[in-house]
């Protein structure tokens, strides 16, 4: 404790803390928008009819972390290539066991919306620290909420300090070095500084706990690599512990937009914001108008009795009416121009995104797939960058995880190794006895492939674009070299993956027939005509693009002309 000062390091964590108020704020204004008027008390003030940040986020998301990365090991070391296989079969069995797939995912999510932070440590000192046992590695989420760093630097490289706060019971607390006079804090959902968090969207301020807990603070000095812990409310120091993990220090960020001289980055969500509360904003004035139509009937003349006639009588009746002919008047109605700037509003929302419709696959964006194509892979410039940062932090992840995992003396784990070319599958141990080599000795690599979408369909779609374009079009070369395709294996994954048991009902397989030749022929007279001729046509059938539709209906309601092949497009489907 005799190496810093503690004051000094307090005073610094709240100066930095005071300067989180206002992202801190727009975070949770932004969390608002995106749960909208219906998830609890305190979510948007108003409708949220056109929720476009849920929309993009669901699809960044899915694109960035859908499943948990697979590590790859590999070293330049040929006597340890045997051992960098076992270590990557054991390090893959992290992720399930520390749920590090939702751990990515929500990073993700909070990396749209400020900065995404994952505490990676290891659970020690005899006290189950947040749900983890006592030498538990674990992957932690940190919101901004809890987050803080050292607001005066202007990079990572250079900060002087880092950390989060976080509540632990009461007892646990205690175990913690000098925590035996700890007292229990108020539970709250805002910050120390008043800020809210995001906790306060759903619940209200304050909590009735079961258990008493203590507002605790980690701060993580890179500078003589020590960890601090001490209670936020009473400003005691608990304990000051060497940093006896790896060198980067147990706090991971991912952001995606950096800002020159800035510590915290920009958000996308920041950036879409305006747009989504401008398009809900006019939409809410379109329903207004819309439910403020009517259509009255207005008497130019005639008696009381003949009026009151008129508006009981039924569809099909007659009644003595005298008077003139009533006329019909329609009042209200929706804006022209409010439309086609709501319509505005929607498509540059959609660019400024990303082209969410490319990415999210919501509709066709040009009259040809092959167009959609190209403009699917230009979208995917912007979402490639992102997917690198993300692999980028996740690597960083699993390489503090694969640390704890090779110092740990204690832990040992049973890999199962299949044999290539067989059926067989070898049970092998991983611990501290059978690691061979240093550590620096193994590389590690995030299979980007690993972290996409892989449903069954999207597995049995692969498989057949495999078959269409590098074995099909191979088969006769194939047969003359004596490979064959196992009909068998596939009409099974076919029905596995495609979810379609009756494929197996109907593709029945029998023995070979005798006397055929392998390799595909069947030494039958062949039935085909020895010239063949073949007509290729191409049809053009009429469609339509959302964006195209939704042009011509502005131009409609601005008042301007439209062609008559245009006016036809409006009915058309745009799928």
């Amino acid at each position: 404790m005799a190496r810093f000062n503690f004051e000094r390091l307090r005073s610094a964590v709240e100066w930095s803390v005071r300067q989180l108020a206002e992202p801190r704020k727009n975070r949770v204004d932004a969390l608002r928008q995106y749960v909208g008027s219906h998830y609890a008390k305190n979510g948007a003030d108003k409708r949220v009819p056109v929720n476009m940040l849920e929309l993009a986020v669901t699809i960044y998301v899915r694109h960035l972390a859908a499943r948990a990365p697979r590590v790859v090991v590999s070293t330049g070391v040929d006597s340890l290539r045997p051992f960098a296989k076992n270590m990557e079969l054991a390090l893959n069995q992290i992720p399930r066991e520390i749920g590090l797939e939702s751990t990515l995912r929500r990073a993700v999510v909070e990396a749209l919306f400020a900065v995404g932070v994952v505490k990676v440590g290891i659970a020690s000192n005899g006290v189950s620290v947040l749900g983890h046992d006592v030498g538990e590695p674990f992957a932690d989420l940190v919101s901004l909420d809890d987050y803080f760093a050292d607001m005066a630097a202007k990079s990572r490289e250079t900060i002087q300090f880092e950390g989060n706060d976080y509540w632990l019971d009461l007892e646990s607390a205690r175990e913690l070095g000098d925590g035996a006079s700890l007292e229990p804090d108020q539970h709250v959902v805002h910050g120390d500084q008043g800020e809210p968090r995001a906790e306060g969207v759903s619940a209200d301020t304050g909590a009735d706990l079961y258990q008493d807990k203590v507002w605790l603070r980690d701060v993580w000095l890179p500078g003589t690599q020590e960890v601090v812990t001490y209670s936020v409310k009473g400003g005691k120091v608990l304990r000051v512990v060497p940093w006896d993990g790896p060198e980067c220090g147990p706090y991971h960020v991912l952001s995606f937009s950096d800002v020159p001289g800035n510590l915290l980055p920009l958000a996308p969500v920041s950036l879409w914001r305006d747009m989504h509360e401008l398009g809900n904003t006019l939409y809410r004035k379109l329903a207004r108008q819309a439910e403020g139509k009517k259509r009255v009937a207005a008497f130019g003349g005639g008696n009381d009795e003949s009026v009151e006639a008129l508006k009981k009588a039924a569809d099909g009746e007659g009644i003595k009416y005298g008077g003139a002919k009533p006329e019909m008047i329609d009042l209200g109605g929706i804006d022209a121009p409010t439309l086609a700037f709501f319509l505005q509003n929607r498509d540059l929302f959609n660019y400024f995104a990303g082209n969410l419709d490319a990415l999210g696959g919501l509709a066709p964006m040009s009259d040809t797939a092959s167009q959609d194509r190209l403009m699917a892979d230009a979208a995917g410039a912007r979402m490639s960058r992102m997917k690198a940062d993300t692999i980028t932090f996740a690597r960083g992840i699993f390489e503090s995880l694969a640390w704890y995992e090779w110092t740990d003396p204690v832990r040992k784990r049973v890999v199962r190794k299949p044999v290539q070319g067989t059926d067989m599958v070898l049970e092998r141990e991983w611990s501290e006895e059978t690691r061979e080599g240093d550590f620096l000795d193994y590389g590690l690599e995030i299979d980007p492939y690993s972290m996409e979408d892989d449903t069954p369909a999207i597995r049995l779609q692969k498989i057949g674009q495999a078959l269409e374009r590098f074995v099909f079009p191979l088969l006769p070369v194939m047969a003359a070299q004596g490979v064959q395709i196992d009909f068998r294996k596939l009409f099974e994954l076919i029905a596995r993956f495609g979810n379609v048991d009756e494929v197996r009902e109907l593709v029945q397989f029998s023995e070979p027939i005798p006397g055929l030749p392998e390799g595909g022929s069947s030494g039958m007279p062949s039935f085909k005509p020895t010239q063949t001729k073949r007509t290729y046509e191409r049809v053009n059938r009429p469609g339509a693009t959302r964006s195209g539709k939704d042009d011509v209906m502005s131009r409609v309601l601005m008042g301007g002309g439209v062609q008559g092949s245009e006016a036809m497009a409006m009915g058309r489907p745009t799928s």
